[in-house]
């Protein structure tokens, strides 16, 4: 049995033993079948509008907080998979605080039906309607109260989260987004090359090493890898397959590329947001592996971006300034010169070239906020960010 079938047998079940206790209860205090029966379908249906009331609730929120709405699925007739999805900037001002009374919206909407129809008991006599919207205030209370309390997908653990570790979370949400960068960047790296579907466990299966480049770049994307450790052995797995003599060179430069880009704005991240640069031994391996894409396609500029990138990890910013004076905006895919754009910054602004560096920021636009940051970051600094640790350059 799937896990959505078990899930979704599970919430027929529950709803099932609510309108039966409903059922029940309200032939207790009516004393009549068919307004018990009537009684428990209207406690029934309210569980279904306190779960719209609850999403509208951290939807409004959301627009009157100004956090960027990115999906809305409100189904309380097809299970509990209702939420309101929100990408909210890192950047933003008292971030932690929306973040709290976004989370904190819905549970009170609950809450605040809940006193509502408690006050209009009051309004009426009839044992039928009081039993009515007493049950729906109870269930609504319930709603809001079950949603406060920590649990995995809850109001409450998203709530803690903020409240006990506010810069920490701050700071996970904008490495996420230079994740997605990042993939972006692969995705317009590969040309949109997609696997087959094959996907099995190909990065311990070398046989084919474009499918194996393809799964592991979905894998990753994804967050289908088992665990950083794994993550990091099949990534060297592949780069053994980029460095063995069988592997075709159009595919060793392919993967070589990917992996160079991959790990070197990862590792650019860390430098620079974390304050720990990369050892000399992982820059000369990024160095290695965007020499393979170098050496087949010198004068593209997904192999002249992974180049410049290895450049900065290794200090050598005037051979990445090289490479990149001839960016050809609308030529090239509008993603890789950005972030072309945005390492020529990095590489002007360790020659100490301020303004270079302000022209290139602006022509990359706004499309990569986070890598643009890092970059922000770097021309701050002084003195300028070492992007490396210091080591013998021998070799390269």
């Amino acid at each position: 049995m799937s896990p959505v079938t078990s899930t979704r047998r599970r919430q027929v079940a529950a709803f099932i033993l609510l309108l039966v206790e409903a059922a029940l209860f309200a032939l207790l205090v009516t004393e009549s079948l068919a307004g018990a029966i009537v009684a428990a379908a209207i406690t029934c249906l309210s569980f279904w509008a306190h779960l719209v009331l609850h999403e509208c609730g951290h939807f409004v929120a959301a627009k009157l907080l100004r956090l960027e709405v990115v999906a809305v699925h409100i189904a309380p007739f097809n299970g509990w998979r209702n939420h309101v999805s929100v990408r909210p900037a890192p950047s933003s001002a008292a971030l932690p605080l929306r973040m709290v009374l976004f989370y904190l919206s819905g549970p009170v909407v609950n809450l605040c039906t809940a006193t509502a129809l408690v006050a209009a008991t009051a309004l009426t006599s009839t044992p039928f309607t009081r039993f009515a919207l007493f049950s729906a205030a109870f269930l609504a209370a319930l709603l809001g109260l079950v949603n406060l309390v920590p649990s995995p997908h809850s109001d409450g653990r998203n709530l803690l989260t903020w409240l006990s570790a506010p810069t920490a979370t701050s700071a996970a949400l904008r490495a996420a987004y230079y994740e997605e960068e990042i993939d972006r960047t692969l995705r317009t790296i590969s040309h949109g090359e997609a696997d087959d579907g094959r996907l099995g466990d190909p990065v311990r299966d070398g046989n084919d090493t474009r499918l194996a480049l393809a799964a592991f770049q979905r894998r990753w994307s994804t967050g289908q890898a088992r665990s950083a450790t794994d993550f990091v052995a099949d990534a060297e797995r592949l780069a053994a397959l980029a460095h063995a003599d069988s592997t075709d060179p159009v595919t060793a430069a392919a993967i070589g590329q990917a992996l160079s880009v991959q790990f070197g704005l990862r590792y650019l991240y860390a430098a620079v947001v974390t304050r720990s640069p990369v050892q000399h031994r992982e820059a000369v391996e990024i160095w290695e592996l965007a020499q393979l894409g170098s050496q087949v396609r010198p004068h593209e500029l997904a192999a002249r971006v992974a180049m410049s990138l290895a450049y900065l990890l290794n200090q050598r910013p005037e051979q990445a300034r090289a490479l990149l004076l001839d960016v050809r905006a609308g030529v090239d895919p509008p993603d890789l010169c950005s972030v072309a754009f945005l390492l020529r910054a990095i590489a002007e602004c360790h020659l100490g070239n301020h303004a270079e560096a302000d022209t290139h920021i602006r022509a990359a636009g706004g499309g990569y906020p986070q890598l643009t940051q890092v970059v922000a970051t770097i021309q701050a600094a002084d003195p300028v960010l070492p992007l490396s640790a210091p080591a013998p350059m021998a070799g390269i």
